[in-house]
């Protein structure tokens, strides 16, 4: 008997014991189903504050030589002469191309002996003139001969100064193309000439900053072929907008004495347009688009509120808001993807 009841009393403690595993176990699951439904998101926030900012505007341009110039003929002739050294640099009006002046220079001679006797003839008729001896009609027709000679000899000297192909300015040459022999005429190029100690930047900007540049303004470019920024000097601005493409195209003047800028290649310009003071500013991957513009999120109380913002301007990292952000309101910047409206949070950083 006292077995039987002391069996029982162990079944029902035991009994005991296992009702009070199952209900704990339950408890715990309902718990960690709470906890699981409103897990705390991790996050980086930023809190609002007045911010100073120098708008930059990043556009795309390409290098100009200062002057450029294609050397051609001006006349039908054979080269005789080539006194340039390609790729050299060369000084104004030195001598590049000889073309042939034979013909040209025998004509000269030819009239100069003319012109001898002519001069001397107008002179024994200018005394005769004075004594009565001929008529002024006479001595007219004479004197005109002189002058007529004259004449045709400077004509010929001018197109003795067209067989001489002279440097317009100073510059660098590029490569040659015709030999010497060769038989050239207005429509071939003999060679390039380039001045590149200073070189020209032009780029184009949106129509919307048409009065945020001015001539002297300081731009900055790089290229892909060098290391370090370049400078330069706003020079001209086009008075129009191009109307296809509703941009004001820009010309700067940048030293390059020391050579590293090549004609030609392209260029990425940045330009600060003006400063601005005491204005929300946030970094650009705090937004989320929405159907009527962008969101931001914000943390109040360990929750998630959605606020709608209206945007202004924009630079490289940050964007501007006009409207719905006051100082002082805790925006977050991380984790956006994972965040909803009434969302609990956990920060992890404020920047």
């Amino acid at each position: 008997m006292k077995r039987t009841l002391l069996f029982t009393g162990l079944i029902a403690v035991l009994f005991i014991l296992i009702l009070y595993k199952i209900f704990q176990d339950k408890g715990r699951k309902e718990q960690d189903t709470v906890i699981n439904r409103n897990p705390e998101i991790p996050v980086d926030v930023i809190i609002v504050r007045d911010t100073s900012v120098q708008y930059q505007l990043y556009t795309i341009g390409t290098i100009r030589a200062n002057e450029s110039v294609e050397i051609v003929s001006e006349i039908n002739r054979k080269v005789t002469g080539i006194l340039l050294k390609e790729g050299s640099w060369v000084k104004k009006g030195q001598l590049l191309f000889k073309l042939d002046d034979a013909d040209i220079q025998a004509r000269i001679n030819k009239l100069g002996i003319e012109l001898s006797l002519a001069e001397v003839n107008e002179a024994r008729q200018k005394k005769l003139l004075e004594k009565g001896g001929v008529s002024q009609e006479q001595y007219d027709e004479i004197l005109n001969r002189m002058n007529t000679l004259q004449a045709e000899i400077e004509v010929l000297k001018v197109d003795l100064t067209k067989t001489e192909i002279l440097a317009p300015f100073s510059g660098k040459i590029g490569l040659r193309s015709i030999s010497e022999g060769a038989l050239v005429n207005p429509n071939i190029v003999l060679a390039s000439l380039q001045d590149i100690s200073r070189v020209k930047i032009d780029f184009a900007i949106p129509e919307r900053y048409a009065n945020d540049i001015i001539p002297g303004a300081r731009v900055f470019f790089t290229t892909d072929y060098t290391v370090e920024p370049f400078n330069a000097i706003v020079e001209a601005v086009e008075p129009s907008v191009d109307l296809k493409t509703r941009t004001i195209e820009i010309r700067a003047l940048s030293d390059n004495r020391n050579g590293k800028l090549v004609a030609g290649t392209s260029v990425k310009v940045s330009l600060t347009l003006k400063e601005i003071e005491a204005s929300i500013f946030l970094p650009t991957a705090a937004l989320v688009p929405s159907i009527k513009g962008y969101n931001v999120f914000l943390a109040k109380a360990g929750k998630v509120d959605v606020k709608a913002v209206k945007t202004g301007i924009r630079n490289k990292e940050s964007v501007q808001i006009l409207e719905g952000l006051s100082l002082g309101d805790t925006i977050i910047t991380t984790n956006l993807l994972r965040v909803k409206k009434d969302a609990l949070l956990r920060i992890l950083k404020v920047n």
